[in-house]
């Protein structure tokens, strides 16, 4: 009895310090589309690893990081009219982001570290730990790199890595969310039955891969500003498909450097999912699935029409940016209830 009650403290360490990385990361994805919307992610013109902990104290020491920024392209070209306290505003905004992203990193490594030096962790967890490391890694490193694009002639982000490390962030942040139900699922330590449906658990992983590829969409229309060409719905201007679309040669180019092709590839990737949510959503009443895995279903259809609703308001208003960033809030949630009902469909608790 002793050793059961033992592991089970254990694992509900484990448990709670992967809930508490998964809230940090979802933080950081609303963290991170903020500060693009607010256009501060070239404020700080360094990335100093250790210094960089450390905000400006005196007004001397604002004074200096406001004549480095001047010395790049998006000072010159874009905001050389702004004067220190604007700076600040997009300076704190870069400076959260990048401090959230050592927090992160240090509330995933030193309890990793702890619980690899008590065996806390099962052995068949271990090495997902060491990816999610590698990522968390990756991802920082990503960051600058990101950072760095919109540092030479031209003061913005490359659109690619903009995408890539945005989707980079949903992918951690699911890694991390799969591992929390598994360990979840041994520490209630419940007996299971095994489903027979596995037609239903593939088009739910599907559900999950077309949720990253319209992520990564959102990224490219974002870092095209392509959310400003059309906006009107369900229409782009006069047609349903834009004729300028394929202005760019060769025709296949268009996909990754036009901003009415990005808008399009969006609009229509939110509406194959809206499609294959419903698709889901029927199905599970034809087979009759658990009532558990029904009324999940009911949430995920729920937050998609919400999720369709504000990308169209988002739109319409130009790209807002209370509603742009609550449509990109919207995509985390979709994605954290797939995730959900994809972890419950492998088994059915007794």
């Amino acid at each position: 009895m002793y050793n059961i009650n033992n592991q089970n403290i254990k694992v509900k360490y484990i448990h709670w310090w992967l809930i508490t990385c998964c809230i940090f990361v979802f933080t950081m994805v609303f963290i991170g589309g903020l500060t693009r919307l607010t256009h501060s992610g070239l404020s700080i013109v360094e990335w100093n690893l250790f210094s960089g902990i450390f905000p400006p104290l005196i007004n001397n020491d604002w004074i200096e990081l406001f004549e480095k920024y001047k010395q790049f392209p998006e000072y010159k070209l874009i905001n050389k009219n702004i004067n220190l306290d604007d700076f600040k505003f997009i300076f704190w905004m870069e400076y959260i982001h990048r401090i959230w992203g050592r927090l992160i990193f240090l509330i995933f490594l030193v309890p990793l570290i702890i619980f690899l030096k008590k065996k806390y962790i099962p052995k068949k967890f271990k090495k997902h730990f060491f990816i999610i490391f590698s990522l968390i890694l990756l991802q920082g490193l990503f960051g600058w790199y990101m950072v760095k694009s919109g540092l030479n002639d031209k003061p913005d982000v490359s659109h690619y890595r903009l995408s890539i490390h945005l989707t980079m962030a949903f992918i951690i942040y699911g890694y991390l969310l799969f591992l929390t139900f598994s360990i979840y699922d041994l520490k209630s330590n419940k007996k299971k039955i095994i489903t027979k449906n596995k037609i239903f658990r593939v088009i739910n992983l599907f559900l999950l891969c077309l949720i990253l590829i319209t992520v990564f969409s959102g990224g490219m229309v974002a870092g095209l500003d392509a959310g400003l060409v059309y906006n009107t719905f369900p229409l782009m201007g006069d047609t349903f498909v834009p004729f300028d679309m394929w202005d760019l040669s060769p025709r296949f180019i268009n996909f990754l450097k036009n901003p009415v092709t990005a808008q399009f590839d969006h609009r229509i990737l939110g509406i194959t999912i809206f499609i294959l949510t419903l698709f889901i959503w029927f199905y599970a009443r034809i087979k009759n699935l658990p009532l558990s895995i029904k009324r999940k279903v009911n949430i995920l259809l729920l937050i998609v029409l919400i999720q369709i609703s504000l990308g169209i308001a988002t739109l319409i208003s130009y790209v807002a940016t209370p509603l742009a960033i609550i449509h990109q809030f919207g995509a985390l949630i979709l994605y954290t209830v797939s995730i959900w009902i994809f972890k419950s469909l492998p088994f059915v608790s007794k």
